[in-house]
């Protein structure tokens, strides 16, 4: 990861589109925050990813998306050759407010080949084996051990690919204790048992293409890696890793329109309708894309028929007409 001092002059604009201009796209109806208000909480937090898209295509209106909300970013997080941004950590430096983030980490989505890449490893459940998340983990750890010690407020941000690469750093930094206030817009959705894609749409068509001559190599991986799990999770450590995950509850914000991560409304609809489970399950700890808790925040706003980039966008997510509704699905353990 590279620590770099920014200005205004090393911001180009790249494009001709408006698409990162904050004055033209921006939520300016937000004049004045109240941090205690999650609509306007969801606004900020999606303006911040949309700042590190701005900086990953040079655009030259990057800086107000977070400037306009007393944020300055202190480090950009760049891939493993430093040729595109990622994402950033970002600090506040706003007037003090206890429900205000010290700390915001964001991660923008797909953008370049290598992206489309990543988006392939998440299909298959190996983004964590990437080293894409072993450079994302380092930085949010030193944040995170950086804010708990002065009891700071820290946020975790991603869309798209990005909220993959953040619930999974989330998801490590829960099973340890640390808890950070997360926001997911637009997470792929993609379950796969023994080599089988529960879910393709999740990532498009790099998940469609699979080779069908890797299902059986990743159907052993997959039962070898259930196997170990689910002796593991007889140990006294795994049980409180367990615990410890199910007191984290990120914020999963779908639209339902979205093929790409809707599919996170029926698994939590289906799971509550279980009821109380006996025993934590191997999988629930273990695979990249399942959790225990969260937060599920729908978009109830109407979009036209086949719009994937306005339903999968990130804009929709500050819109002055937004309107949320939100639910709770909290796992609970079993009594001893």
């Amino acid at each position: 990861m590279n620590s770099t001092s920014l200005s205004s002059s090393s911001l180009k604009k790249s494009k001709s589109s408006n698409w990162g201009d904050f004055t033209l796209t921006g939520p300016t109806h937000l004049t004045t925050i109240n941090w205690s208000d999650e609509y306007q909480q969801c606004c900020v937090a999606a303006c911040l990813v949309q700042g590190i898209y701005t900086l990953h295509e040079k655009h030259a209106g990057g800086l107000k998306w977070w400037e306009s909300f007393h944020f300055r970013i202190t480090q950009e997080l760049r891939d493993e050759d430093g040729s595109s941004i990622i994402g950033g950590i970002f600090l506040y430096t706003g007037p003090s407010d206890a429900s205000a983030p010290s700390i915001a980490i964001a991660f923008r989505g797909t953008a370049t080949t290598q992206d489309w890449k990543m988006n392939y490893r998440a299909s298959v459940n190996e983004l964590h084996e990437t080293s894409r998340f072993q450079h994302a983990m380092e930085a949010v750890e030193l944040a995170g051990s950086q804010g708990s010690s002065m009891g700071r407020r820290i946020w975790l941000c991603g869309h798209s690919l990005g909220a993959a690469l953040a619930m999974l750093v989330g998801k490590r930094m829960a099973k340890v204790g640390v808890y950070l206030d997360t926001f997911l817009f637009n997470p792929p959705f993609a379950l796969r048992k023994g080599g089988r894609i529960l879910n393709c749409s999740a990532f498009g068509l790099v998940a469609v293409l699979s080779p069908p001559l890797l299902s059986l190599p990743l159907a052993v991986k997959y039962a070898l890696r259930q196997r170990e799990t689910s002796k593991a999770m007889q140990s006294i450590e795994a049980q409180q890793s367990f615990a410890n995950l199910c007191s984290w509850v990120p914020r999963l914000f779908v639209n339902p329109g979205d093929f790409i991560c809707s599919d996170y409304i029926k698994h939590l609809e289906k799971r509550k309708q279980r009821g109380r489970l006996p025993q934590p399950t191997a999988e629930e700890l273990e695979h990249p894309f399942l959790i225990p808790s969260a937060k599920l925040v729908k978009n109830l706003c109407t979009f036209k028929k086949n719009a994937i980039d306005k339903v999968h966008g990130l804009s929709q997510w500050w819109k002055a007409e937004l309107k949320l509704q939100s639910k709770d699905y909290i796992r609970a353990l079993p009594s001893p």
